[in-house]
């Protein structure tokens, strides 16, 4: 009775990680949508939200990671040495953009859109590693970075594809799990 107990209450705590996974998943999202609208509305101010999403996303890349990790019975070790260098090397790059705006090489529109493009292929390279709605994540705030060089209205178009492509990725993990 008691095997039985426990095994119902790993399968309960298997299911909290993942929505705890997915809880930081949703506010990264909305947090890249704010941040999207930031940029194209008051672009002066974008690459100060977008040097502190930085950090939001090192700690949730970080947190995916170390849960995935113990989850297949990998080293968390390893992983936790892999993320910390990626993430490093993400804040060296978004630091040194914030060098180049202080030397007047960028201006502060540009630097805004930069940081985007450089977190967004960050983001999906460590989704890459560890969760496929992270990548798409990073996929979707590249194309925004992009988009932000073309069009003078993007935000619309790209919030509203970054909330159908959620919805989507969200119900496909619960299809996935439910098959299971």
């Amino acid at each position: 009775m008691d095997v039985q107990n426990q095994q119902n209450g790993q399968k309960q705590l298997r299911k909290f990680r993942v929505g705890m996974e997915e809880i930081a998943l949703f506010i990264v999202v909305i947090l890249s949508i704010l941040g999207i609208g930031i940029t194209n509305f008051r672009p002066l101010e974008s690459y100060r939200y977008w040097g502190a999403m930085t950090i939001v996303l090192a700690v949730t890349g970080i947190v995916i990671g170390w849960n995935r990790s113990k989850r297949l019975g990998e080293q968390v070790k390893h992983m936790l040495i892999v993320q910390l260098v990626h993430w490093s090397a993400t804040l060296v790059a978004v630091g040194g953009i914030f060098l180049l705006l202080k030397m007047g090489r960028l201006n502060y529109e540009n630097t805004g859109l930069v940081i985007l493009l450089t977190l967004g292929f960050s983001t999906f390279l460590d989704g890459y590693r560890i969760s496929w709605s992270f990548a798409l994540i990073g996929i979707l705030m590249f194309v925004a970075g992009l988009f932000g060089g073309y069009l003078e209205q993007y935000v619309w178009i790209t919030l509203i594809a970054m909330i159908c492509i959620f919805v989507v990725a969200f119900l496909l993990e619960k299809y996935k799990k439910s098959a299971t």
